[in-house]
């Protein structure tokens, strides 16, 4: 089984392929970019075994009505999070036509909620793999629903094979992961973790963010899913600070200023910070700015395949992509956030 986590810019998209031509598909980017509809199609998938919406946000759920309309007689289950937003969406309008229509069943659409134990979403027994909801609860949806927010309701999903485990944790927040560890009654470990929010806010208080780190979750490896231009300052600093400092390995999907000095001149990595991509995703190869003459769409790890069996669990060119940001800093040509500050 191989799990990407799309280099999709500034959203969030997770595509897992199960062989066979099937596939699960986690959030799907914005509705612009594509990356999703277009890696369904090179890598030859038939059949999406879940369409799975952690959220309303634009960057998790634009791209989805591309795969919706592209795989609409291929998909077996449509999971989604109810927020406030969710029934005005685009997203939404397009499934209940295809309902009306007789296209769509009623039992292939699941509300992702979670009651003592998390949420079985689907399963392979052979393979002793889990795909599971650990958050939200039926009350955290509806307090975000009467405070119209959509983060404190985002699903987090743990796909687990054997004792390897893999977190999607969308744009969560810290109370959702108090109430998850309040459930499991531990601290769980992670081989993998898509950071919660880009690496952005999702905490109040430093000892909130410290608390996730070290006592929430026992990390391996981090991947920060980020846009080279995105306007919200991720990654913070003090994010990459706290999941380093508690030994996770840090894997951004593209570079940004933030690991430059706030410099949006990012050229000098181009194509990227690990070269060459080997998998496709937003980043550009060739010289790519905005209006304003930032830096748009340069590469730090690109997208990321992991290899995960009941087994064994391997990240592609993990080490290859720390020793390439080692080098940079070494060289004295970038400050990542990743690193302990030089000098």
């Amino acid at each position: 089984m191989e799990v990407f986590c799309l280099d999709v810019a500034q959203g969030t998209c997770q595509i897992i392929l199960l062989g066979d031509r099937r596939a699960i598909v986690i959030d799907c980017g914005s509705r612009s970019d594509r990356q999703a509809l277009q890696f369904l199609t090179r890598m030859g998938i038939d059949s999406i075994e879940r369409l799975i919406v952690s959220h309303s946000h634009v960057d998790h759920i634009g791209g989805a009505v591309g795969v919706l309309g592209a795989f609409q007689d291929q998909i077996e289950r449509i999971c989604f999070v109810q927020d406030d937003r969710f029934l005005n969406s685009t997203f939404w309008l397009r499934i209940s036509e295809l309902y009306r229509t007789g296209r769509l069943r009623k039992n292939q659409l699941v509300r992702l909620e979670v009651s003592d134990s998390p949420q079985l979403v689907w399963s392979d027994d052979q393979r002793s793999v889990r795909l599971r909801t650990y958050s939200p609860t039926a009350a955290e949806n509806l307090l975000a629903q009467q405070t119209q927010q959509q983060n404190p309701t985002s699903a987090v999903l743990f796909v687990e094979a054997g004792s390897h485990r893999i977190v999607f944790a969308a744009d969560s927040e810290v109370a959702q992961w108090r109430e998850i560890y309040h459930r499991a009654g531990r601290r769980l470990s992670c081989d993998v973790l898509v950071v919660p929010h880009h690496a952005g806010r999702f905490h109040s208080s430093a000892d909130d963010l410290e608390w996730m780190y070290s006592q929430a979750l026992e990390l391996g490896v981090a991947v920060i899913s980020v846009g080279t231009t995105n306007q919200h300052g991720h990654p913070r600093a003090d994010v990459v600070a706290a999941i380093a400092r508690h030994g996770g390995r840090v894997m951004c999907t593209q570079i940004t200023p933030r690991c430059n000095g706030n410099d949006t001149n990012l050229e000098f990595l181009r194509p990227a910070v690990l070269s060459p991509v080997l998998h496709p995703g937003s980043s550009s190869p060739e010289p790519d700015f905005t209006d304003a003459g930032r830096s748009r769409n340069v590469a730090c790890a690109g997208t990321v395949r992991v290899e995960m069996t009941a087994k064994n669990l391997t990240v592609s060119r993990l080490d290859d992509h720390q020793r390439a940001i080692d080098r940079l800093v070494a060289d004295n040509r970038l400050c990542p956030l990743c690193r302990p500050a030089v000098g």
